[in-house]
């Protein structure tokens, strides 16, 4: 009876601890950013009907990798690469007014069936204040850097 509980067990951590290594391994950071990022900056914006936020990333202009997705201020923000330049530019659209069915309250409880606004996801990272993490394609191959101290410009 013991012999069956203890390989039980064993087996059980066998199938188990592979799957939870695969899972930490999946979104691979960068230590050290594979291009030089020049000043990064964001700007917010105010129009009557919406309001967001324009997030510019200057490389080097000799880089040859291409950047696709930034995650910053708890949003993931497609980047596109100016025509002419070497800055890679990310928008971030959030419609103007509250949801309606929304719960705010001191007591979390409340609140609990609240969902996220249609359109926004959750990101992979913690992130801190103005870091942002940047994912990105080098010779076919999809991995991330992080970027802190990114600045905002009125």
């Amino acid at each position: 009876m013991k012999l069956m509980k203890s390989l039980t067990i064993a087996i059980t951590f066998l199938v188990i601890c592979p799957l939870c290594i695969q899972c930490a391994s999946s979104q691979k950071m960068d230590k050290i950013a594979p291009v030089k990022v020049e000043n990064p900056y964001f700007e917010r914006w105010n129009t009557d009907d919406e309001r967001g936020l324009t997030l510019y990333i200057p490389v080097d202009e000799a880089s040859t990798i291409q950047l696709e997705h930034a995650y910053f201020k708890f949003k993931k923000i497609a980047l596109s690469k100016e025509e002419g330049t070497s800055v890679y530019v990310g928008k971030y659209t959030l419609p103007k007014g509250e949801n309606k069915d929304m719960v705010m309250s001191s007591d979390p409880k409340e609140e609990f069936n609240n969902t996220l606004p249609p359109g926004i996801e959750r990101i992979p990272f913690q992130l801190k204040g103005n870091e942002c993490v940047i994912s990105y394609i080098k010779d076919g191959v999809q991995s991330h850097f992080k970027i802190a101290n990114i600045q905002e410009k009125k």
